[in-house]
């Protein structure tokens, strides 16, 4: 998901507010989707700086983007967000797999712009990329600019009805960045992954959740029988950033979860 959270909008008004995250998110998402974020931007999520060099940077650059402006920060750090969750299953850094997805059959889910879904279909070479957002105008946008590319695809599909949508064991990962917190249903969504994934798939998530909702998500994970490979807060790394200001109460999570 490349996310749905407007950086410019994440300050002190929501501090400590941990219930207005997830209801901005959700209505930002549906409602000011093309215009909260910089236009020239298409990756949408706080961003992580996690000291490790992206390959291929000069994928991320945009016509009319310079370099140090917030639109660069976006993409830059946006895109190195999505290299860690496409690399990464532990928190040492030494044990970075990046062929993790190379020739696998990848799945996103909220995709937004789908800019993200570009840099990794680019950059760690998947079989076949599908990215999935719920509204009709995020997927004609993201196939009107990245659809070109072999084996990336874009698809309106909603997070709580993938299992009625997509084919049984028909993906080896799931990719999910910043929309869990919108989620209404995370036992739902957890079922749909569950249903899309190969024994042996995995679901790669990452965004700002409380605690009530963290604990729903790995309960619904242990209840499918899924093993929690890595669930670590990544919340420094993100406010390192400079984009995101997390409200008090909500942790930048990095889950990896393994189907049994």
């Amino acid at each position: 998901c490349a996310g749905q959270v407007t950086p410019a909008d994440l300050d002190a008004r929501t501090a400590g507010k941990t219930g207005l995250w997830g209801r901005f998110v959700k209505w930002s998402y549906r409602w000011l989707g093309d215009s909260v974020y910089p236009a020239k931007a298409d990756f949408c999520n706080c961003g992580a700086d996690l000291g490790v060099r992206i390959p291929k940077p000069e994928l991320i650059r945009r016509e009319g983007v310079e370099t140090g402006s917030r639109e660069y920060k976006m993409q830059l750090y946006g895109a190195a967000l999505y290299y860690h969750m496409a690399t990464m299953t532990t928190e040492v850094t030494k044990k970075a797999q990046p062929d993790m997805l190379r020739d696998k059959d990848v799945l996103e889910v909220a995709c937004m712009r789908g800019g993200g879904a570009r840099y990794l279909a680019e950059v760690v070479g998947p079989k076949r990329y599908l990215g999935t957002d719920n509204l009709q105008e995020h997927v004609d946008r993201c196939r009107r600019e990245h659809g070109e590319w072999p084996g990336l695809e874009f698809q309106v599909v909603d997070a709580h009805h993938l299992a009625e949508t997509l084919p049984e064991e028909s993906f080896d990962f799931v990719i999910c960045i910043q929309a869990a917190a919108s989620f209404e249903d995370p036992r739902r969504f957890i079922e749909g992954v569950h249903h899309v994934l190969r024994p042996g798939g995995r679901l790669l998530l990452a965004d700002a959740i409380t605690r009530d909702t963290n604990m729903k998500y790995l309960d619904a994970l242990e209840d499918l029988d899924f093993d929690v490979e890595l669930a670590a807060d990544i919340s420094r790394a993100v406010h390192a950033v400079g984009l995101c200001l997390i409200p008090k109460g909500l942790s930048y999570m990095h889950i990896v979860a393994k189907k049994e």
